[in-house]
């Protein structure tokens, strides 16, 4: 049942933050809210396809589902939205410190690689990486930054929160704790929800400032 009840606060959370933005891009027909919208939009159908699986067939499949492929798309479309707030000098800006990005997430992939399925989890750790190379980079960029700006400062620290609680999804998922409030996958995923909430309007923020 707890899993069933969040599973459905998350994709009623991710719904809130496609409608929302996707209003947005009708008013301003900006590709950051385009963007921001799929990446919702996406995560929304993975998770209506997950939720509908769970609960009429109880069992997980033993190979490559179609909601990975949702949870792939947003990634992507996360990647892109990055990329699309990132101005030109930041993206020409070199970081030796943004290499930690593969040193925390590479003994992670080949770990998830060793007990999942190796062709999406693969994917998953490159397209994590990215994202947590780009976040750790912005933030070292906003440092060099006389006067930094605090909208875009706030975004990074939404995204550091989500890959967080991502990476802590995922490292609990494995052994399965059962279906209780005691298993930490569900404070984790809970967790990743309140990010998913908080990154409409820290796009909002990164967009005016």
């Amino acid at each position: 049942m707890i899993e069933f009840i969040d599973n459905l606060i998350q994709l009623l959370a991710v719904l809130s933050g496609c409608i929302l933005s996707g209003l947005s891009y009708l008013r301003s027909r900006s590709q950051t809210w385009f963007l921001l919208c799929c990446f919702y939009g996406c995560f929304f159908l993975a998770s209506l396809y997950w939720l509908l699986f769970t609960f009429l067939v109880t069992e997980s499949p033993p190979v490559f589902y179609v909601a990975d492929i949702g949870w792939i798309s947003c990634y992507l479309f996360l990647l892109l939205l990055q990329y699309n707030l990132t101005g030109q000098k930041e993206r020409r800006f070199q970081s030796r410190v943004a290499w930690l990005a593969l040193l925390i997430e590479a003994p992670l992939t080949i770990y998830y690689l060793l007990i999942g399925d190796v062709f999406y989890n693969l994917i998953v750790g490159v397209l994590m990486t990215s994202l947590l190379w780009s976040v750790i980079r912005g933030l070292v960029w906003l440092t060099t930054q006389p006067q930094p700006k605090q909208g875009r400062l706030h975004f990074l620290i939404v995204m550091l929160l989500f890959l967080g609680a991502e990476n802590g999804l995922w490292l609990s998922s494995y052994p399965w704790a059962g279906d209780t409030p005691a298993n930490p996958y569900f404070w984790f995923d809970f967790a990743l929800t309140a990010t998913l909430l908080a990154l409409f309007p820290a796009v909002r923020k990164a967009v005016r400032s």
